[in-house]
């Protein structure tokens, strides 16, 4: 299997779990309606499952070095049975069916958001396991684990509302502009204390965890996962400019045009929000390539 394929891979599975936990964990933290959440995250939760069967499948006959339609089910029992690895893909996936259970019905209570992203959650901090957090051993591996699920969580907390804020704007054409601005505006303020708490661990954890892997000054230059990490913190830095942007001018802007009926405060605020996403979504592809090199080389 090319690289390419499996950073695609990483890449789609990590954007999809975020996304799955990260909405809903906004909309619900902020009692904003969503209307055709169902839909997303019946999608959402089924190529996650799909995803998660196709990385385990590959995971497998990379530790074998047996190409995927060689492998049997003994291949397959060891890799769920004997591997850290497995335990987590195996419970991935089972949290994963349940959240599809639970997204079936087609009348959805509000209440109902809380096991879902509790299951989203869990999904998403299991993939802590695949990359370099999973990698440590018995009280050494626990810290490490921990800041691994921790940056995991709050990365998606930050991708979901970024993804949410935009379908508010997107999905609200057909209304008052008053009131796209005024559902717009509550949720960007109450995000902004929760923004920068995420913006602290992700901080936190990624520091802890870049000199847990032997990180130093030097390898940021020296080692192509060095260069790959400051491409990395580069892109997180261009979203905190942008982050900063919509709580110090374009929010206040979104603020005093609500009496006005003025327009262009929502346009700036989607093309900031737009390119936000999607700066968040070349960190993700920066993080699909990190977990595969190894930190020292």
């Amino acid at each position: 299997m090319s690289d390419a394929f499996v950073y695609a891979l990483r890449f789609a599975l990590y954007a999809d779990l975020m996304l799955l936990f990260g909405v809903p964990a906004f909309v619900r933290s902020q009692r904003l309606a969503l209307p055709g959440w169902r839909s997303w995250g019946l999608l959402l939760a089924g190529a996650g499952l799909a995803m998660v069967l196709l990385d385990a499948l590959l995971r497998v006959s990379t530790l074998l070095d047996v190409a995927p339609d060689g492998l049997g089910v003994d291949d397959l029992a060891w890799f769920i049975g004997a591997t850290t690895a497995g335990h987590a893909a195996l419970a991935r996936a089972a949290v994963l069916a349940l959240l599809l259970l639970l997204l079936l019905p087609r009348r959805q209570h509000p209440r109902q958001l809380l096991p879902q992203t509790a299951l989203a959650a869990i999904a998403l901090g299991s993939l802590a396991w695949n990359g370099h957090a999973g990698a440590g051993e018995y009280l050494q591996g626990w810290p490490r684990l921990i800041s691994g699920i921790v940056h995991l969580l709050a990365a998606g907390a930050w991708l979901g509302a970024i993804a949410a804020l935009l379908g508010l704007l997107r999905r609200s054409q057909q209304r008052p502009q008053g009131e796209r601005a005024a559902a717009l505006l509550a949720g960007l303020r109450g995000f902004a204390l929760p923004g920068t708490v995420i913006v602290a661990l992700l901080a936190l954890t990624g520091g802890i965890s870049y000199i847990d892997l032997g990180g130093s000054i030097t390898r940021l230059t020296d080692t192509a996962h060095g260069r790959w990490l400051l491409f990395k913190l580069l892109l997180v830095g261009g979203m905190l400019l942008l982050a900063a942007l919509h709580r110090w001018r374009l929010v206040p802007a979104l603020a005093a045009a609500l009496q006005a009926g003025v327009s262009q405060p929502l346009r700036a605020l989607r093309r900031s929000l737009s390119l936000e996403l999607l700066l968040a979504l070349l960190v993700l592809a920066c993080v699909a390539v990190l977990g595969t090199l190894d930190p020292s080389a």
